[in-house]
């Protein structure tokens, strides 16, 4: 380490000393951001700002709170070592006593707390079970049999109305369960009018013309391409299956609906290829994809209609069972601040000071939650329009590295909130120094994902914040950015491209562990005993697929 001032010193100095004001802090990759939230809670309760029973510190993951914990104690006993105020110290003696009072813990057992604690207005028993994994699938598999022996028995004409979309029970088993991954979402649904599919009918049937009359015919020496097998199956469906109807048409534009391009030495004529392509171009744009639209948006409706009430079966058999899954502990947490004022009074005066780690990865529901507890107008019952108080909400989060979109943790959510923070009177803050990487790694990363990064302005993207090097290389030791060089392939065979790049790289590795390479060590691994000289657990390979794994493997 150097000893030149950090470039983002006023921001950390804010954490620890600004208490009476609510921040949201965007930390850089390897900038440290846990040891912020650290030392942010260990001032808050050595300040007075706060008792431990009071505090509350949300982390994504069950790992990352048990090392939070670790760190929070370790800082509160060196706090307690060094201070020579008596007052200071006695506040930090019964932080360390009282630590275990203080909840540091996921998002969803913040919810299951909230929820135990009133169970009553919540409206469900306070001995419930949380699920999750294995037992939430086959829970969830329990009710999707329930409700199709129901169906069966009780009301065939939905399987009836189902088999008339084209579809059955086991196709549409993934819908069903992604409807109980998404409950808070509210499904959009209209009646559609059944498609008109005379003009893709007519269609298709002169691109077969067409592609009966350019179509090589015989199978190329390298098999056939992508455009030459969709014009096949075309032709193959129209010989085998009776295009009149409509189920059989449908399936086949389903099954046409992709790219597909020529590989011209495939063809004995390149203007057969270029003539076929252009009208299957053609045909995709102008009628296959406005008829297959148009039968997606008819069937939409249908299906919510035969899935809704699947959805509501498994919600009843996990109110019956007294369970609940993640999604349940959020909802019903959020519904129980949001319509019960005295609740969320008591709740705010419980937990003075909430704290949120990785907030990059919070969803609207969470952020739902967030503003409830620390909010001025505990009748409000509109998230957004809410202020939190002064020194209430602390969030740390990098929207760089928002990786759960899939979980509806979104770059809209987080702006949002970082304007709500600044509209009531809190800061952003920016940690850009990083102490995990060696200068010339910091340096490319910068130049690189510069011109990938969307500038501030834009919309729904996270905007590019430069990182700033810590770490030096020490002297006689190795780093930087190296590049392995492979000679030319004859035709560019992959399988013989990857074999040599797997020797070459392992060539490297194995030179670097006879002592070719001194590598420049962190003082946390210094700490765990790691030499200069690396060890096969310092490498890390990296493929763009599978396919060629296995020849790294040998190589190695």
């Amino acid at each position: 380490m150097n000893e030149k001032p950090l470039t983002d010193a006023a921001a950390r100095e804010a954490i620890r000393t600004r208490l009476d004001r609510n921040f949201l802090v965007e930390a850089g990759a390897g900038s440290g951001k846990t040891t912020c939230l650290v030392e942010r809670m260990a001032a808050l309760l050595a300040g007075g700002f706060c008792r431990p029973e009071k505090m509350a510190a949300v982390t994504f993951t069950r790992k990352a709170a048990g090392e939070l914990k670790e760190k929070f104690q370790v800082r509160l006993e060196e706090m307690f070592r060094e201070e020579g105020n008596p007052a200071v110290k006695e506040r930090l003696g019964e932080a360390l006593g009282k630590m275990e009072r203080a909840f540091l813990g996921t998002i969803h057992s913040f919810c299951a707390r909230l929820l135990r604690e009133r169970p009553v207005e919540a409206g469900i028993a306070p001995d419930f079970t949380e699920i999750e994994g294995l037992e939430e699938r086959l829970l969830e598999e329990m009710a999707w049999e329930e409700y199709l022996l129901e169906v069966r028995f009780g009301r065939p004409e939905l399987l009836r109305q189902l088999a008339g979309l084209d579809l059955s029970p086991e196709a549409i088993r993934g819908a069903f369960q992604q409807l109980n991954r998404y409950p808070d979402v509210e499904m959009a649904s209209r009646d559609a009018p059944y498609p008109e599919l005379s003009r893709v009918r007519g269609e298709l049937q002169e691109f077969c013309r067409l592609a009966e009359r350019l179509l090589p015919s015989r199978q190329p020496h390298n098999g056939w391409d992508s455009l030459q097998r969709t014009a096949r199956r075309a032709l193959r469906w129209q010989r085998v299956f009776d295009l009149r109807q409509d189920r059989y048409l449908l399936r086949l534009l389903e099954r046409m609906d992709r790219n597909a391009s020529p590989t011209y030495n495939r063809w004995p004529d390149r203007r057969d290829a270029e003539a076929l392509a252009e009208a299957f171009n053609h045909f995709r744009k102008n009628a296959l994809k406005p008829a297959r639209q148009a039968w997606l948006e008819y069937r939409h409706a249908h299906l919510l209609r035969f899935l809704l009430p699947a959805a509501e079966r498994y919600r009843e058999l996990r109110r019956r069972e007294n369970k609940l899954n993640y999604q349940d502990l959020l909802m019903q947490a959020a519904e129980l601040l949001k319509n019960n004022p005295e609740v969320r009074g008591y709740f705010r005066e419980r937990f003075s000071h909430l704290l949120v780690d990785e907030f990059q990865d919070t969803d609207p529901i969470q952020a739902e939650v967030m503003f409830y507890l620390t909010g001025t107008d505990p009748s409000e019952t509109d998230w957004t329009a809410l202020a939190p108080r002064a020194g209430s909400l602390f969030v740390v989060g990098d929207p760089k590295q928002s990786i759960y979109r899939f979980r509806r943790a979104d770059i809209d959510t987080y702006y949002r909130v970082k304007d709500l923070i600044t509209a009531s009177g809190g800061e952003v803050l920016h940690l850009t120094s990083n102490f995990r990487s060696l200068p010339e790694l910091i340096d490319w990363s910068n130049r690189s994902f510069d011109e990938l990064f969307a500038p501030a302005s834009a919309p729904h993207q996270a905007e590019f914040v430069p990182m700033d090097p810590v770490r030096q290389r020490e002297r006689g030791t190795d780093g930087g950015i190296y590049r392995l060089e492979l000679e030319d392939v004859k035709g560019n065979n992959r399988e013989q491209i990857a074999w040599q790049d797997a020797e070459r790289t392992a060539d490297w590795i194995a030179r670097a562990l006879d002592g070719e390479l001194e590598l420049s060590r962190t003082p946390s691994e210094k700490a765990c005993g790691l030499a200069a000289r690396p060890v096969p657990g310092d490498f890390l390979l990296l493929v763009h697929y599978k396919r060629h794994m296995a020849l790294y493997a040998r190589a190695l």
